[in-house]
C-alpha cells in the first residue's frame, strides 16, 4: 500500500502537467478561442461613466453602450514592456512588434465591472513568421485546437506580460483618480 501511495504521488504532477493549461493570468481558453478576462472592483461604477472614459481613449472604436455593458473594438494594442521592468532581449519578439486587436465587452454591475476581450487578433513578428494580416492569437497562443495554452507562451515575458498591458490601457480609471493622478 506504501508503494503504491508513493507511485500515485510521482505520477500526480505528471499526468496534471500532461493534460495542460487552459487558463494563464486572465487569458483563458473557452469554447477553444483565448480570451482575456479580469473582474475589478470598482465602487459607484456606471455605464454611463464606463462608457465616458472608453470614448477618449485613442485606440478603441466602435463603442456602444446597453443597459448594462459597454461594448467597443481594441486597435492595434502595442505592449509597453519596459513599462513593467522587462529588458528586450527577455522579451520575445511577438510581444516587442505585436500589435494587438480584439472585440471588447465591459459588463457593469453594482460595485464592480468585467471586461472580457475576445476575437483578439495580432500582427508581428514572431521569430519565424512575419504576421502582416491580422491572425487569431489562439492560433499562437493555444495547441490542439485550442483545448490548451502553450506553454511557449505561458511565461511571465508572454502571456503575462499581454496581461499586464490589457490591464494597465484597459483598466477603467474614474475621472476624479485621473485628475489625482495628473496632479503631482
Amino acid at each position: 500500500m506504501k508503494h503504491l501511495f508513493c507511485f500515485l504521488i510521482i505520477l500526480v504532477p505528471f499526468f496534471t502537467q500532461a493534460q495542460g493549461n487552459t487558463a494563464y493570468g486572465n487569458f483563458k481558453l473557452v469554447d477553444q478561442e483565448i480570451i482575456y478576462q479580469k473582474i475589478f472592483v470598482q465602487d459607484s461604477v456606471t455605464v454611463k461613466k464606463v462608457a465616458e472614459f472608453y470614448k477618449t481613449l485613442p485606440y478603441i472604436s466602435n463603442l456602444q453602450s446597453g443597459a448594462d455593458e459597454v461594448t467597443f473594438d481594441l486597435n492595434d494594442l502595442v505592449v509597453d514592456y519596459k513599462k513593467f521592468q522587462f529588458t528586450q532581449v527577455a522579451t520575445p519578439s511577438i510581444i516587442q512588434t505585436g500589435k494587438y486587436s480584439g472585440k471588447v465587452v465591459i459588463g457593469v454591475k453594482d460595485g464592480k465591472y468585467r471586461i472580457t476581450v475576445h476575437t483578439i487578433m495580432l500582427t508581428g513578428n514572431i521569430g519565424y513568421k512575419n504576421i502582416t494580416e491580422k491572425d487569431k492569437l489562439t492560433s499562437y497562443a493555444a495547441k490542439n485546437n485550442g483545448t490548451i495554452l502553450n506553454p511557449e507562451w505561458c511565461k511571465p515575458n508572454t502571456l503575462g506580460l499581454l496581461d499586464k498591458a490589457f490591464t494597465d490601457k484597459l483598466q477603467y480609471i474614474p475621472q476624479e483618480k485621473k485628475i489625482a493622478k495628473d496632479d503631482w
